[in-house]
């Protein structure tokens, strides 16, 4: 049982590590290009997902820390 979690634990890193670098490539080619790649705004998307977090900006702030840290995975 030990291998199968382990196993699946390790798919799901990969897709998440895949799927980061995906929304890294997706910022810098927006901000080098100016558009969204294939329509995707992804700065867009980033910047709503921060302000979800709420009005303060020490939450803001956290949520950004937070962002940046799972990129650099």
């Amino acid at each position: 049982m030990k291998e199968v979690i382990t196993m699946v634990k390790g798919y799901v890193d990969d897709l998440a590590h895949l799927l980061m670098s995906f929304v890294a490539i997706g910022a810098i080619g927006e901000v080098i290009f100016g558009t969204g790649i294939f329509g995707v705004n992804v700065i867009g998307n980033l910047t709503t997902i921060i302000n979800k977090f709420g009005v303060s900006v020490l939450a803001r702030l956290g949520a950004l820390v937070v962002l940046l840290g799972l990129m650099r995975k």
